[in-house]
């Protein structure tokens, strides 16, 4: 049986990169080429194109090339599970772009004197980049903590949220971040404004989790706690470096 093997020149035509990169990636050990027994060129067998199509894929997805190296080093069902969570995340992008078409192609068409659009419909667009925000951000560990099947029914739930719920959805957020600044500044949990916090935070929560629950609460607490995405979100929110260790502490101690 023949085993087709590439040179440098044909594996960077086949794969639209540069001979100067192969080069570069067999240097680092990234991807090693084989050297040819009678002239000493680099050969790349089948392995190598496999390894370098999933090289461009960690690409564009944005992974530096170190990452990129631990990722490889993973066992094959590791490597699966990244590219099956990129393509969640490619999904959760066009359905995005998809519909903020569809809504532009509607408020163009209103505009020139077609069929108007609900004010639902209007909003619609926005509601679904929170979807691809949220599946991009917090996807994987959602479904790691909860399951899939809760994580769905709640990116379903807020979805469907009237334009009355979606902007009230908003308010009760922000009347959070203002109370949770005031608390993070006193560090003081004994107070009504912590209690205004945790019962403004199991608000927000109910307008997209079907079952509310103190102990599933307290475990999103954790959450916000152990990954530093999570802590973030709100640290960056309210602009103060305790504002999610606050909040945290707050869920403890009233979520029962």
């Amino acid at each position: 049986m023949v085993t087709m093997t590439y040179s440098i020149q044909q594996l960077a035509q086949l794969a639209g990169v540069s001979p100067r990169t192969l080069r570069y990636y067999d240097q680092i050990d990234l991807l090693p080429a084989q050297r040819n027994p009678v002239n000493g060129y680099r050969e790349y067998h089948v392995e190598a194109v496999d390894q370098l199509q999933l090289i461009r894929y960690f690409q564009e997805f944005g992974f530096s090339l170190a990452q990129i190296q631990t990722l490889l080093a993973q066992s094959p069902a590791e490597q699966t599970a990244a590219l099956t969570a990129q393509r969640r995340q490619l999904i959760a992008n066009r359905d995005h772009l998809t519909t903020l078409l569809n809504t532009l192609d509607r408020t163009l068409a209103a505009r020139n004197g077609g069929p108007k659009m609900t004010d639902t419909e209007k909003f619609a667009a926005f509601k679904q980049q929170q979807l691809t925000q949220n599946e991009q951000e917090f996807g994987e560990e959602s479904r790691k903590r909860y399951g899939q099947t809760e994580f769905t029914a709640s990116q379903k739930k807020f979805a469907g949220l009237t334009e009355a719920d979606y902007q009230a959805m908003q308010t009760t957020e922000e009347k959070l971040v203002t109370k949770l600044k005031a608390v993070a500044t006193t560090s003081d949990l004994t107070s009504n404004t912590a209690r205004e916090v945790y019962d403004l935070h199991r608000q927000w929560l109910c307008f997209t989790w079907n079952n509310y629950s103190a102990e599933a609460h307290r475990g999103l607490a954790q959450m916000y706690l152990n990954d530093d995405r999570f802590a973030r979100y709100y640290n960056d929110r309210v602009g103060l470096a305790n504002a999610t260790e606050t909040l945290v502490a707050i869920i403890q101690r009233y979520a029962h």
